[in-house]
């Protein structure tokens, strides 16, 4: 995870005016492209060429149409949210870490990732009821992580359009799913930022990281110079 000290919800001025599905369509990557400084308003994300390849090569490896295509079909269709939905099942039904991961290993042999995601979760859970920061429900637990996947789904649309690997149009129909798909899911920008920022912490545990990713949560959700603050969601 990136962390940078530039100015936050930043604009391009030179922004051609979208419609609002395309507007809202944009903002559900708003938490993926604050922490790596993208304009909040435009397709374009205002990072040089140089940024722009290192991002590809951390999301794709090779900058390549093809491999981006399988990449961005992921996203679309499975993502982290795949384990994610198995995984909270049995978080939620065994609280025994030990007898958690025993049932895990008896249902998923050889599957490790969904051990280490309830360990993140678990360490999370217990971070933020110590420190009184923010508040986890089950009902947010179960609602999963899909604005994980769709948030960087709309951020390598951006960056893929900004590299030259895909044409505007076909960019804003990758956006344009992820504004439809999450307009079915969630009620509120909250949701959306509660789902995101759990996806975040099952990739990058640690009290450092956590910290990060809450405060990235709390800006988005809180500032009143935010998009989600001022734009309504639905």
């Amino acid at each position: 995870m990136e962390t940078n000290s530039a100015p936050l919800f930043h604009r391009n001025p030179q922004a051609p005016p979208v419609n609002r599905n395309r507007e809202q369509a944009l903002l559900i990557g708003l938490m993926s492209g604050e922490q790596e400084f993208f304009y909040t308003n435009s397709l374009t994300t205002g990072r040089s060429r140089e940024e722009l390849s290192r991002h590809l090569s951390l999301a794709v490896r090779l900058k390549d149409k093809p491999n981006i295509q399988l990449v961005f079909n992921f996203l679309k269709e499975e993502g982290e949210r795949s384990a994610y939905n198995i995984m909270i099942s049995l978080f939620l039904s065994e609280h025994n870490e030990k007898k958690r991961e025993a049932l895990i290993k008896e249902r998923f042999l050889g599957i490790d990732r969904f051990i280490q995601y309830c360990r993140n979760l678990s360490d999370f859970l217990v971070y933020i009821k110590e420190n009184n920061t923010i508040e986890i429900t089950n009902e947010d637990l179960q609602r999963g992580i899909l604005a994980w996947d769709l948030g960087h789904l709309v951020s390598l649309a951006r960056v893929s359009y900004d590299y030259g690997l895909l044409a505007e149009e076909e960019a804003w129909k990758y956006i344009e799913f992820a504004g439809k798909k999450c307009r079915e899911t969630f009620a509120c920008w909250k949701e959306i930022g509660k789902s995101f920022l759990l996806g975040q912490i099952m990739s990058y545990p640690g009290e450092e990281n956590f910290q990060e990713a809450i405060r990235y949560f709390l800006l988005s959700t809180e500032s009143p110079e935010s998009p989600w603050v001022k734009c309504k969601f639905g």
